[in-house]
């Protein structure tokens, strides 16, 4: 079986490294960016040389195919206030939604039909409004029994804690577009419809169920899923996995007949690879799917969870908290609306199905075998795209609160700013494999290093008033003040007659081109969920670059030529220009901060028709506008971090 999976994973690789083949030209007119295709994972796909795609039927999507971009976190579990993992779902799953809504203007990478659609396809004057959901899973056995020892009311409990995970997402500047609650009264009727279709279709029945039951996990383990341990010199039965401790349960119950779905489940996994995010867990679930599967509980009794949703037409059971809690999803798309009265919904705004399920790799089962299985049984498309992430430690130890070491949030976002602290959870926890380690220090040489010192520095350099007071003289356009950029022959011979230095012409033409490439490159990474790398590419190798090459060109030297000194302006403000709007979604104040201090009109920042945009040559056209006399200087982007958390 191993060996089946290294197969697979063979062909999956060699399959999203064919579909990375793309070959590019310059087209002999103004163009920008929406003649620029996407990079496919789903399939290999090659494009032709003048840009577009070489496979007629993305190119043939209708704008009626199109789906909005659907992104959702898990609901939190409202029994302990949010720490630092809640904060770095909300953070993931805003980031991919913020992207798709510049990038894609909304809409999903896959059409209604599931194929894969090109940036050339996206409608470029009707933009759609992406569907993203966050919220607060409030039913189940933890939430009944953390109530009844506070002697608390549960609603009370969950609306108080609730509020909570609902101010972090704001406080994070989290653009979600629903905050869902499991107590929610339209979600209530969401979860009974899918029970009574899953009934009605025949893949629910009453029967006993027995098994190793942890309350913490709201979850049944098999014998081979639980070992004997001694805690406190007390022997106990814990789940291996999650480490909770289990007891033997014996009830009738509501099961789902999941045993009927395995090659079901293993046919979606093998006709998507992207299904599931990284490809190691992608492995794990395919090896778990592949072993058998079991009939799953779906109810508990009412004698002993009475903090739940009833089953339908039978009140001495309650629903199994994870099927009320997925539910959710479909809820927040309208469900059941767009199934039971279709021409109540407006095609174009029904998002099902959601693009990416952003989860922890601790609930990965849930959410990539369960959720899956009741869906197909609901006859309901599964998502495209489960993304587990990895979890955070601190100083390389789990965060509990017996160790004194969970990250609090919104102290974090105090001391350390918010998109600074938003930028350290994407760059160091963006690669979503192994566990990441949340270290205060580390992030602020983080934010000295790559913030403050090169993104940062460089807008103070080609901010600085000796620079733009030799601009004065240069022809620009008189409805914008945008300077117009010299030519390539007269920067070229200034360029050699000056410094006598052929490379730094060499290096110039390098950057223009990385630019001009710049958003396919992150286009390409973001579709394969490689976050930190696509803020790598932008930040060092990019804004790292363009720092080497305004050191090189010397703009504010008196022996500069003044058209070198207007080709770097331009160049430089080009560099910093497209990586504020690609940046955006990870750092969205602090970019619009850098847009507003480079004169960029707000109406250039909301659509990717405006990021890269040539001239009938193939060269940059200048967005550079010069900073009056007497204008300030700007503020620091970044200014220094001084205080460390404790």
């Amino acid at each position: 079986m191993l060996a089946s999976i290294r197969a697979f994973l063979l062909a999956r690789r060699s399959l999203l490294s064919s579909a990375g083949s793309i070959t590019y030209q310059q087209s002999p007119r103004i163009r920008a960016l929406r003649s620029i295709p996407a990079v496919s994972i789903s399939r290999s796909r090659t494009f032709a040389s003048n840009g577009t795609d070489s496979d007629s039927s993305a190119n043939a999507t209708g704008s009626s195919d199109l789906k909005p971009y659907f992104a959702t976190t898990p609901i939190f579990y409202v029994n302990a206030d949010p720490h630092i993992g809640h904060l770095y779902s909300d953070i993931i799953a805003d980031v991919l939604a913020r992207y798709y809504g510049y990038m894609r203007s909304g809409y999903s990478a896959y059409s209604r039909t599931g194929e894969p659609v090109d940036l050339a396809s996206i409608p470029t004057v009707e933009p759609v409004k992406s569907l993203f959901s966050t919220g607060t899973d409030e039913h189940g056995l933890k939430i009944q029994k953390v109530a009844e020892a506070s002697n608390e009311d549960p609603r009370a409990l969950c609306d108080r804690i609730s509020q909570r995970f609902k101010q972090l997402a704001d406080a994070a500047n989290i653009n979600y577009s629903r905050f869902i609650r499991t107590t929610d009264s339209e979600h209530k009727a969401s979860v009974e419809h899918l029970w009574r279709t899953l009934r009605e279709k025949g893949w629910i029945y009453q029967g006993s169920h027995e098994g190793w039951y942890a309350v913490s996990d709201e979850a049944f383990y098999s014998e081979t899923q639980v070992h004997e341990v001694t805690v406190d010199g007390q022997k106990q039965m814990q789940s291996i996995e999650t480490g909770a401790k289990v007891e033997w349960s014996q009830e009738v119950n509501y099961k789902f007949k999941l045993s009927a779905f395995q090659e079901p489940l293993m046919k979606w996994l093998k006709d998507n690879p992207q299904a599931i995010q990284p490809a190691q867990k992608y492995a794990e679930v395919l090896q778990e799917i592949e072993s058998g599967l079991s009939d799953l509980s779906i109810s508990r009794p009412r004698s002993r969870l009475q903090w739940g949703i009833p089953v339908p037409d039978d009140p001495e059971h309650t629903i199994y908290v994870w099927v009320d809690a997925l539910t959710n999803y479909l809820t927040v798309a309208g469900y059941p609306g767009w199934v039971t009265d279709p021409s109540s919904v407006a095609k174009s705004t029904n998002a099902w199905p959601a693009d990416v399920h952003v989860v922890g790799k601790d609930i990965l089962r849930f959410h990539a075998i369960y959720w899956p299985a009741l869906l197909l049984a609901a006859g309901l498309p599964p998502p495209k795209t489960v993304l587990a992430h990895s979890h955070w430690t601190m100083n390389k130890a789990k965060m509990s609160k017996s160790r004194g070491n969970v990250a609090n949030p919104l102290k974090a976002i105090s001391l350390f700013g918010l998109d600074p602290l938003r930028f350290f959870l994407m760059r160091v926890g963006g690669n979503f494999v192994s566990d990441s380690d949340y270290n205060p220090q580390v992030l602020v040489e983080y934010h000295r290093k790559y913030l403050q010192g090169q993104l940062g520095n460089l807008v103070s350099r080609i901010c600085a008033p000796k620079i733009h007071a030799r601009l004065t003289d240069f022809p620009r356009d008189e409805e914008t003040q945008v300077l117009k950029r010299p030519s390539r022959k007269e920067v070229t011979a200034h360029l050699v007659k000056t410094l006598r230095d052929s490379d730094t012409n060499k290096m110039c033409r390098k950057l223009e081109y990385k630019l001009i490439n710049l958003p396919r490159r992150v286009d390409a990474l973001m579709q394969q969920f490689e976050v930190a790398k696509a803020l790598e590419v932008i930040l060092e190798t990019v804004i790292g670059g363009t720092n080497e090459v305004m050191q090189r060109l010397r703009p504010w030297a008196p022996s500069t030529h003044p058209i070198v000194a207007l080709e770097s302006v331009v160049l430089v403000t080009e560099s910093l220009r497209i990586s504020a709007l690609l940046l955006q979604p990870f750092m969205p104040d602090k970019m619009n901060t850098l847009l507003d201090t480079l004169k960029v009109p707000a109406s250039k920042r909301t659509h990717p028709k405006d990021l890269v945009v040539t001239d009938e040559k193939g060269r940059l056209v200048s967005h550079a506008v010069q900073r009056l006399e007497g204008e300030d200087k700007p503020e620091p982007l970044f200014p220094k971090i001084d205080v460390l958390e404790s």
